[in-house]
């Protein structure tokens, strides 16, 4: 497969969990989902991909994208099985970097984009927002993410408008369990639920991949706590509970909670960090995911800047121009 070809996945579950309901948290339905992806199409149509491919979903927002445009790009879906599940996406990005497609865009939230970074190896990904927590991917008109995205998959671009996000590599007993992008909170809860978290007293402690206060969730903690540390290479490790300062944390949309801090530190990179014994279960990047069995069991989280590919869009496209990129598109197009 050529690197002109560029990878859609479209979650059509996303930001739809269990905070709109007890936050304020934005909601995209999936006609709107459809628009962007249609908008997206016509950018990377701009840019001269040939081929793309997208996991089939229940509700068929690429094909529904579609119906109204005509496009000299082949359009087809990935042949898998659909169902409905957050293992569709996993498997539609284990099959797009099988054919080495020269990118990825994601519709999707913080959720969507782990479980495509846990299959899609070293493509490149471009993630949109349209989920509820999102930290991960970031609100940008399809239009602008179609351009950038295929810029990168056809080679007009240079390297440096693609570059490493970290991530969170969560041990259990020395084993490799699972990854977060952005957080792994433990919590004393003992099962799974609702999965989705948005009180503090159900948090113990937290790992953050990032320094930031702008992020919704969790993950503002970061910045919050260590403002001259805000955009540089570190983590963060904190243990809720009372014996030192007080923060105001946007815990969900909507929702400002204090919280009791008893130790904050910074994270290097590779430093792997021992949880307590008390966490009942793990959630990455927002939603429970991995209950834990008993106390016996050791829990570690190693923070790693070599995480996924993640397109920086105002470079490509700046780059993309410098390259003369949009001049030799505007020129061929008026031929």
């Amino acid at each position: 497969m050529t690197s002109s070809s560029v990878g859609v996945i479209a979650n059509p579950a996303s930001g739809k969990d269990i905070r709109r309901l007890v936050a304020h948290s934005s909601t995209f339905d999936n006609n709107e989902k459809v628009n962007i992806v249609r908008r997206v199409l016509n950018g990377l149509e701009a840019t001269g991909v040939e081929h793309v491919w997208y996991m089939p979903d229940t509700y068929a927002i690429v094909p529904r994208a579609l119906e109204p445009i005509h496009l000299r790009t082949r359009v087809e879906p990935l042949p898998m099985p659909v169902l409905g599940e957050a293992s569709d996406t996993f498997e539609a990005a284990r099959r797009l970097a099988d054919l080495g497609v020269g990118c990825i865009i994601t519709l999707g939230g913080d959720g969507t984009n782990r479980m495509v970074v846990k299959g899609c190896g070293e493509i490149p990904l471009l993630p949109i927002s349209t989920g509820t927590n999102n930290v991960f991917p970031r609100m940008v008109e399809g239009t602008i993410a179609g351009l950038a995205a295929g810029l990168v998959a056809t080679d007009q671009t240079g390297e440096e408008s693609v570059g490493r996000n970290p991530r969170l590599d969560v041990f259990i007993d020395g084993q490799q369990r699972d990854l977060a992008l952005i957080d792994v909170v433990a919590s004393p809860l003992s099962a799974v639920g609702a999965r989705a978290l948005w009180e503090v007293g159900h948090v113990s402690e937290v790992v953050l991949s990032r320094v930031s206060c702008v992020d919704i969730g969790m993950c503002g903690l970061g910045g919050l706590l260590f403002p001259e540390s805000i955009e540089t290479d570190k983590g963060v490790h904190v243990v809720i509970g009372d014996g030192g300062r007080q923060t105001l944390v946007p815990i969900a949309p909507g929702l400002i909670r204090r919280v009791s801090i008893a130790d904050a530190r910074l994270l290097a990179s590779n430093e792997l960090v021992r949880l307590r014994s008390d966490a009942r279960t793990l959630a990455l990047d927002g939603e429970r995911e991995i209950e834990l069995l008993g106390q016996n069991e050791t829990i570690e989280v190693g923070f790693n800047l070599a995480g996924p590919r993640v397109v920086d869009i105002a470079s490509a496209l700046r780059s993309g121009a410098a390259r003369g990129a949009f001049t030799s598109l505007i020129f061929e197009q008026a031929i």
